[in-house]
């Protein structure tokens, strides 16, 4: 019995270690859809520290959101494919998996939100500041807005 329980949990540690990899991917894709310039070559080939501070404030932010939406509550009366009586433990998993996925997209559409109000709001080109000029101090902001968002989120869904 201890055993089969170890094995169960350590399978869905890793279920939702590989879900928790793949959502910063996804995170990194739309990063890069919501960013104008190539954050490839502004942080690897240029150095851009205003471009690594930027989309490491991003990565922090996609960590907070896959935390609160891994551990967020799921009402598991919303997926009629839950057998009320005995529910599976891969269909508990299967509903707690798709609420996952839904915080996810909501999460990355507040952040997405977030940078395009930020950048309407600011009296400067954030951008420009951003990729061409370097400004570290511009970069650490779009960060913590990221962060901000990603804790009132988290607010929101634990």
């Amino acid at each position: 019995m201890l055993i089969n329980h170890f094995v169960n949990v350590s399978i869905e540690i890793l279920i939702y270690f590989l879900v928790s990899i793949v959502c910063l991917f996804i995170g990194r894709k739309v990063l890069d859809l919501i960013t104008p310039f190539d954050l490839n070559k502004e942080t690897s080939e240029k150095k851009n520290l205003a471009a690594g501070i930027t989309e490491a404030g991003f990565f922090i932010a996609m960590a907070v959101i896959v935390h609160a939406s891994v551990s967020g509550v799921v009402d598991y009366e919303m997926f009629t494919f839950i057998d009320r009586d005995e529910p599976g433990q891969f269909a508990i998993l299967g509903a707690e998996l798709i609420t996952t996925a839904v915080y996810l997209l909501l999460g990355l559409v507040c952040l997405s939100l977030g940078r395009r109000a930020l950048d309407w709001i600011t009296p400067f080109d954030l951008n420009y500041e951003i990729q061409a000029e370097q400004n570290v101090g511009v970069g650490a902001i779009e960060a913590s807005i990221y962060i901000s968002i990603a804790i009132i989120i988290h607010g929101i869904i634990a």
